[in-house]
């Protein structure tokens, strides 16, 4: 049976950890990309099937706000399987893909993604972010992509800047056999918890910590 000593040191730690990961995601950039699923806040990007298309179609969220995605890589077509993962991948002429951009359309934004992309040949995959009050307007980074297994990202903006669209280039060598399961989360799609929610919770946990310290001194 877990001692008072043990509950306490476990709920201080939590408390610790929600406060430090706020002050330490705020601190980094306007725009957080992690590897890995955070789906809070998201919904599908439900996929209009296409073959060599210019443009693929989805629709996301409550209003169906129209998901866009294009590629120059190629001959610029793509196809959209809707079934399964949902995947868009090279079109005719455009079988080896290195680029997608993907956004909402009507000058809508969002303030959370999640993908993954599905390499057929291993390397790295720039990340570039447009969106409204950017620092710098606009995010970039470069992170590992594996033939080998899933690369999920999760791309979310912090204090207030929003997405307009997202960029994936592959580089270092790194082919994309297709990019699936895109989730799109904020504003009209869905809300996400702003940071300072997080801050109050590590609040909470360390005054529940507290509270308990007394009871047991009594």
């Amino acid at each position: 049976m877990p001692t008072f000593s043990h509950l306490r040191k476990t709920i201080f730690a939590l408390a610790v950890l929600g406060i430090v990961s706020v002050f330490s995601s705020t601190a980094k950039a306007d725009i957080v990309v992690v590897t890995g699923v955070n789906n809070q806040g998201t919904s599908n990007v439900l996929l209009n099937p296409a073959t060599d298309v210019l443009t693929v179609t989805g629709v996301v969220g409550p209003s169906n706000l129209i998901v866009n995605f294009e590629s120059s890589s190629g001959s610029g077509l793509l196809n959209a399987n809707p079934s399964g993962q949902a995947t868009v991948s090279g079109g005719t002429g455009n079988t080896a893909l290195t680029q997608l951009t993907f956004g909402l359309a009507n000058g809508d934004s969002f303030t959370r993604a999640v993908f993954n992309i599905n390499a057929s040949v291993s390397g790295s995959v720039e990340i570039h972010v447009e969106g409204i009050n950017i620092d710098g307007g606009f995010f970039e980074d470069t992170f590992t992509v594996d033939a080998n297994g899933q690369n999920f990202f999760t791309v979310t903006a912090i204090n207030g800047q929003a997405i307009t669209s997202i960029s994936l280039t592959a580089i270092n060598g790194a082919i994309f056999e297709d990019v699936r399961q895109v989730r799109l989360g904020g504003g009209e799609i869905g809300e996400i918890p702003e940071p300072a929610s997080m801050l109050l919770l590590g609040t909470g946990l360390l005054g529940a910590a507290a509270s308990l310290r007394k009871r047991f001194r009594k």
